[in-house]
């Protein structure tokens, strides 16, 4: 069984690097690591999900995973590529998985030839599949975490009619931020949606409360809470920003890369000047 949150050691020969989402945008990623100095040898990637759709290059980040540099936690494009591959029917949805899929970028897969279909289907799925929804990189007082979405316990919020038509408890109580000691996979397994596809808690970030401060990976918004206690710096994407903002331990780094234009940009962070 594949584990939802996966440990990685810390690197005690180079540095560790963050990058947003990538959605296919292989060639502005290549462009960053040159600028970096990136060095694969020592050097280690994790990206925080959504490597496919959108962007010119789907196959070509879904190759990174090959690679023993690239590490990557599921994010919600990879979920939307595996339901139609594995065909999932989709209960109570006036949509199929498909079109689904292809609503949000997918339609790069009828294009691909059939060695690269067989490519996909025999090689590069599985590796998807074997992806954790959460990562920990390291541990102690220098540990950090990698998600999509969220690490916030509920339903997200366009599905509050259901959780009450269901019975399902709202409010404060049943909406909680993890803590490193509730990253197991018997919680995890329990949040699949909001680890993928929540936007709760970059929406309660009040601007006008926050703290705007300059960086080496550009503008960064502290909010009014920009730590939870007991939760580690965790990258997360998923929401394209005009800018960073850390807010209760959450470091939201999308910046929309696959759009191209002059207020987005691929970013890819040295964990160490966080």
């Amino acid at each position: 069984m594949v584990s939802l949150h996966q440990h990685v050691a810390a690197n005690k020969a180079g540095s560790d690097f963050i990058v947003g989402d990538l959605h296919g945008c292989l060639d502005l990623l290549q462009v960053e690591l040159d600028r970096i100095g990136f060095d694969p040898t020592k050097d280690r990637l994790f990206s925080v999900g959504d490597l496919i759709d959108r962007g010119p290059d789907s196959m070509g980040c879904l190759r990174l995973l090959r690679e023993p540099w690239f590490f990557a936690v599921r994010g919600n494009h990879e979920d939307m590529l595996l339901d139609y591959a594995y065909e999932v029917v989709m209960p109570y949805s006036y949509r199929s998985s498909a079109q689904l899929f292809f609503r949000n970028g997918g339609g790069w897969v009828e294009k691909l030839n059939p060695d690269a279909q067989r490519e996909l289907r025999e090689d590069l799925l599985p590796r998807v599949v074997a992806l954790p929804y959460v990562m920990t990189v390291g541990k102690g007082k220098t540990q950090f975490n990698i998600a999509h979405a969220e690490l916030m316990t509920g339903d997200v919020e366009d599905e509050s009619l259901f959780a009450r038509l269901g019975g399902m408890p709202e409010g404060p109580a049943s909406r909680r931020i993890l803590t490193d000691d509730q990253l197991i996979d018997e919680i995890l397994s329990q949040m699949i949606e909001p680890l993928t596809w929540g936007r709760r808690l970059v929406r309660k970030i009040k601007v006008n409360e926050s703290t705007e401060m300059g960086t080496s990976g550009g503008s960064l918004l502290l909010s009014q809470q920009p730590m939870h206690p007991g939760l580690s710096l965790t990258y997360v994407g998923h929401t394209p920003l005009v800018g960073m903002m850390l807010h209760e331990s959450h470091l939201f780094i999308d910046r929309g890369a696959y759009k191209r234009g002059p207020d987005t940009c691929l970013l890819v962070l040295k964990h160490s000047k966080i």
